[in-house]
This record gives structure tokens, sequence and C-alpha cells, in this order.
């Protein structure tokens, strides 16, 4: 039994780091995508 429940608290972990990391490289993606617009434009 404790070890089906730590399976699927790694399970879990992982996927909490995934989508964290999924996140943060859309958040660090967006900035560079605004600055190559304001530069394409001017």
């Amino acid at each position: 039994m404790k070890n089906k429940k730590r399976n699927r608290d790694g399970f879990k972990d992982t996927l909490i780091e995934l989508i964290g990391e999924v996140v943060w490289n859309i958040l660090m993606f967006i900035p560079r995508l605004i600055i190559r617009l304001i530069s394409n434009i001017w």
C-alpha cells in the first residue's frame, strides 16, 4: 500500500515540476517575443 502511494506522490511531484518548467519557459519567452515585435516595428 505504502509503495503505491509513494509512486503516486513521485508522479505528482514530477508532473508539478514539469508544469512549472513549461510555465517558466513561456514566461521567459513572452518578453523575447515582445522585444522582437518592437524591434521589427521600429
